[in-house]
């Protein structure tokens, strides 16, 4: 405050002090008025300067602020382009807030209108400042990019070193591949046809040194000297990419003759053409080759002869299966009519001279009897099993269910007294002939039921089992069993491992199912434990 703002302080209670002590006179309450308007006109006029002196005093500041933000601008100017707009905007607001700074001279809202032009500077303080930092960042961004580039340079550098690397290497594999291939290798030049290069196994192939070799043409070495065709070839590859010569025959240095393969390619090799040359010696395969052609004329002869020799033996065998059939029919009649006249003599005796034989006499005719019965049983055995290996195989869907039902049928009557517990689950369809399958099971069936004729409680199982080619049948009893070292004789004709006194037979029934078995392309098979059982096995194939 000036010292004309302290003496109208002060002046002022006192006139007002005055005017309530005077006389009351229109005169004086007149003066007293005068004096009091004219001092507020002169205390207005005071505090209007003195405010406009304030305002002046900030706008100075504010102007000082604006040239500060100006010398900032500057620097951001040099700095980011981005700087450079909002600092001209900073400026544009700046000069809005002077022009409003000016306008505000005149109205009492000049204050209001400096402040806002002094936040406004400050904003665009702040705002340059967030310029200033956005360009350190973007000089960080600009060094870290530039650190990336000299790591990618220095990565690039150290590719381009390890392709230089594999380069050499790959050149050092195929120099090593090129001096040790046991094939001979010539590299030529595709435009004149000189040597350019040879391996070291030429020599060995031809007995020609390399330098023999290297800077000359193609057809003035050796081998190739004087050759028409040599020349020709070297055009024609000239316009082909490719050649090959199989069984060309070139010269040694010695003057031996070989036969090689001669293949050749074209490539270019730094903006030049090559030719690479590969000789492989093939005298030894053609050796080979002829005489295999020689052994396969030869076995072609053999195989006429052989032909020749099983036609023939087909021939003989159709005649001995003619003679075995015949043979077939003279034991079914010629053998069996001497049996039954035995057979007749034995009853003939019996009711003649039977109460005056003695004891040891009817014994010899049961004897013979017996005999002559199980001459007949075996005369039908045999011709069931000559019958076997020549009945046409008739295959169908055969249902192994029906089938055994069927089969255990005919031993109704022999097991009728006996206790035999039968273990049959369900049993799979296969392709088989029907009647040739259920003698497989009969005679199967059989033994399995007379050899646990002397268990009181038997066990007869009859299961199958699935494979990927076939399917397999077994009967497994609980019955006198076998021993397992000869279970390979068991299929054999006239085969027993029982006497006739223990368990009756003809030793035929099994070589029967081997041979039907065999003939559908199946197996046959045995395990057995002496007294403990015996499991059968037969295969049959599940493709027609």
């Amino acid at each position: 405050m000036n010292s004309s703002d302290s003496f109208n302080t002060r002046r002022l209670p006192a006139l007002k002090s005055a005017a309530k002590l005077a006389t009351p006179s229109n005169e004086s309450e007149f003066n007293i008025t005068q004096e009091l308007s004219a001092f507020g006109q002169e205390t207005g006029i005071e505090q209007a300067e003195s405010r406009t002196d304030q305002a002046n005093t900030r706008t100075v500041q504010a102007e000082a602020r604006t040239d500060q933000a100006n010398i900032r601008t500057e620097q951001a100017e040099a700095r980011t382009d981005q700087a450079n707009t909002r600092t001209e905007q900073a400026e544009a607001r700046t000069d809005q807030a002077n022009t409003r700074t000016e306008q505000a001279e005149a109205r009492d809202q000049a204050n209001t209108r400096t402040e806002q032009a002094e936040a406004r500077t400050d904003q665009a303080n702040t705002r340059t400042e967030q310029a200033e930092a956005r360009t350190d960042q973007a000089n960080i961004r600009t060094e870290e990019a530039e650190a990336r580039t000299d790591q990618a340079n220095t990565r690039t550098e150290q590719a381009e070193e390890r392709s230089v690397q594999a380069i050499l290497a790959s050149e050092l594999r195929y120099r090593r591949l090129f001096e040790t291939a046991q094939d001979g290798i010539l590299i030529l030049d595709a435009e004149t046809g000189q040597v350019v290069d040879a391996n070291p196994f030429m020599k060995d192939l031809l007995g020609y040194s390399q330098e023999e070799f290297l800077g000359k043409h193609l057809w003035e070495i050796g081998p190739f000297k004087g050759e028409a065709a040599s020349k020709i070839a070297f055009a024609e590859l000239q316009l082909a990419d490719r050649i090959r010569y199989e069984g060309l025959s070139l010269e040694t240095k010695d003057g031996l003759r070989v036969e090689v393969e001669f293949i050749s390619n074209a490539y270019l090799m730094d903006e030049k053409r090559l030719i690479q040359c590969n000789i492989r010696n093939i005298t030894e395969r053609k050796r080979a080759e002829a005489e295999i052609l020689r052994l396969n004329e030869t076995l072609e002869q053999r195989v006429l002869e052989r032909t020749k020799q099983w036609e023939e033996a087909n021939t003989q065998l159709e005649e001995a299966n003619k003679e075995l059939q015949a043979f077939s029919y003279s034991v079914s009649h010629d053998l069996r009519a001497p049996l039954r006249h035995v057979l007749g003599f034995v009853d003939q005796l019996k009711k003649q001279d039977g109460p005056s034989l003695s004891k040891s006499g009817h014994e010899c005719l049961i004897t013979i009897a017996q005999a002559a019965l199980r001459m007949g049983n075996l005369i039908d055995d045999l011709l069931t099993f000559s019958r076997v290996g020549r009945a046409e195989l008739k295959k169908t869907e055969v249902d192994l269910n029906q089938l055994v039902v069927n089969a255990l049928k005919d031993f109704q009557v022999e097991t009728k007294e006996r206790k035999i517990i039968w273990q049959i689950p369900p049993l799979p369809l296969v392709r088989a002939d029907s009647s040739l399958l259920r003698m497989v099971l009969v005679n199967l069936i059989s033994n399995a039921v007379k050899f646990t004729a002397s268990r009181a409680e038997a066990k007869i199982e009859i299961g199958s089992s699935d494979a990927t080619e076939e399917t397999v049948i077994f009967i497994r009893d609980n019955g006198a069993g076998f021993n397992p070292k000869y279970s390979k004789k068991l299929f054999g004709v006239f085969q027993r491992l029982h006497s006739n006194e223990e368990f009756e037979g003809t030793g035929i029934g099994l070589a029967n199912v081997q041979r039907i078995i065999h003939r559908h392309g199946g197996r046959t098979w045995a395990e057995g434990v002496v007294d403990s059982g015996a499991t059968f096995y037969f295969s049959l194939p599940k493709t027609t």
